[in-house]
């Protein structure tokens, strides 16, 4: 399956995204830790929410390209289909 820019770039940013969540954790994690147990995993959990959020963000991105790419495919199918049907008649 050949990939274009937009999906290789999309691709990339997911996994830079998983990046900012596992760090955002980690260091919001050490940072609230001498406060507490509690304290530090919900620190934790706001230090991954930006990352998880980009997630989100990129991967709506890339579920609305693969909707265009099948939008487009159906399209030309149909205009194939009503062509014959024109010949038809």
């Amino acid at each position: 399956m050949q990939r274009n820019r937009f999906d290789a770039l999309v691709s990339f940013l997911q996994g830079a995204s998983w990046a900012t969540v596992i760090i955002g954790a980690y260091l919001f994690f050490t940072l609230f830790y001498p406060f507490g147990l509690i304290v530090a995993l919900i620190g934790g959990f706001f230090g991954a929410l930006i990352g998880l959020f980009m997630v989100v963000f990129f991967e709506m991105a890339h579920t609305q390209e693969e909707i265009l790419k099948e939008q487009k495919e159906q399209t030309q199918i149909l205009k194939k289909a009503f062509e014959s049907k024109t010949k038809e008649s």
